[in-house]
């Protein structure tokens, strides 16, 4: 039982990494990435084949980074404007 969970695990995240390359929105295809990785790195760590782990983590960490990268851009887009300086107030004479 303990293997076909390991060989479902691999089978779902292989699909979903080869399903990956026909994602265009680069947010979406990296996140379908991670997720397919995650899942490969399960497996390959759970059969010992250090390759397959050290390829899937690396590719996991890079993904993670750009999506944290895409997730601070977003949120300063939607912050409010600061203006630089304060409007400098003019005396009547």
């Amino acid at each position: 039982m303990d293997t076909i969970l390991f060989d479902i695990i691999s089978w779902v995240g292989l699909t979903i990494c080869i399903g990956a390359f026909f994602i265009k929105d680069v947010f979406w295809l990296r996140l379908t990435t991670l997720i397919g990785c995650s899942l490969l790195f399960v497996y390959y760590s759970h059969i010992a084949i250090p390759q397959g782990v050290i390829s899937n983590l690396l590719v996991l960490l890079i993904n993670a980074y750009y999506l944290m990268r895409f997730a601070q851009a977003r949120k300063a887009e939607k912050l409010p404007a600061q203006p630089a300086t304060a409007p400098l107030a003019t005396q009547a004479d």
